[in-house]
């Protein structure tokens, strides 16, 4: 019988991060639609005005609903979003090529691509996301930890 608990407990980032994730690229997607289809701005601009609106969206979204990292010290905020703009600019670089190809190349519709490219950059923004979130979690405990027993020493 499958232990339903565990198997949640076990893959809980990546089936949160698959939700949240969703939403940020239904917003991405729709900022792209509204850029390329409405305003009739070239695709590329388009795809990168929606890469920054999306990945604003996905960083508030992932840190706080996926890993649950509550930090209001700002050297760890300032440190989680460095990390991670950095890694998601790696993935608009992919982005942009997938959008190349598939558009100018391929000549797939520019909306089918988009879609495409959204699931392919999802699965490389989870694997980044996670590392991201996790380390820091990880070093602000360390800080955390070394800040109240220099306190203890202290007093």
């Amino acid at each position: 019988m499958v232990n339903w608990h565990a198997l949640y407990h076990r893959y809980r980032h990546f089936l949160r991060y698959t939700f949240y994730g969703f939403i940020a690229s239904a917003v991405n997607v729709g900022v792209y639609f509204l850029f390329t289809h409405v305003w009739q701005w070239p695709y590329i601009i388009g795809n990168n005005i929606a890469w920054l609106i999306g990945n604003i969206v996905s960083f508030l979204l992932t840190k706080s609903l996926v890993f649950h990292s509550h930090y209001d010290d700002w050297l760890v905020v300032t440190s989680e979003a460095v990390s991670f703009l950095g890694f998601r600019l790696l993935s608009l670089v992919a982005d942009n090529v997938i959008m190349f190809v598939g558009i100018s190349l391929i000549h797939i519709p520019s909306m089918w691509t988009k879609i495409g490219d959204q699931v392919l950059v999802g699965l490389f923004n989870y694997a980044t996301s996670r590392w991201t979130f996790l380390k820091q979690n990880h070093f602000a405990a360390e800080r955390i930890r070394h800040r109240r027993d220099a306190k203890k020493r202290i007093e």
